[in-house]
Formats: structure tokens, C-alpha cells, sequence
């Protein structure tokens, strides 16, 4: 299953590394994030990802 050119697999895979990178960090510099941003910054970042190809293939297919 594609999404924007991208399949799941590869934006699901893409959420859980920064997920692992926030909990990293957070786990070196002492819990200084809360939990809830190590949960809701993947799922941003997942929809924004989402977004920014869509409307880039978008204008990419608008070109032609």
C-alpha cells in the first residue's frame, strides 16, 4: 500500500526511528521531554511526512 508515493511500511518504519532518536535523547540528557512529545512527535511527524508529499507530488503532476 502506497501513500504519496511511499508505502506504509516505510512511514510506519520512518515514526518508530524517531521515536527510538527521542527516547534516546531523552533517556542521555535525563527525562527532560515528557513522555506524551516522545509519543505525539512520531505521529506529527508521521501526518506531516504524509502531507508534504502528497502536496509536493501534487504540484510535481501540475508541472506536466
Amino acid at each position: 500500500m502506497e501513500i504519496a508515493g511511499k508505502t506504509l511500511r516505510r512511514r510506519v518504519v520512518t515514526a518508530v526511528v524517531v521515536f527510538v532518536a527521542l527516547v534516546a535523547y531523552d533517556y542521555a540528557t535525563g527525562s527532560a521531554v515528557s513522555w506524551a512529545i516522545n509519543a505525539i512527535v512520531p505521529v506529527l511527524f508521521f501526518a506531516v511526512s504524509i502531507a508534504t508529499d502528497a502536496a509536493l507530488q501534487r504540484w510535481l503532476d501540475g508541472r506536466e
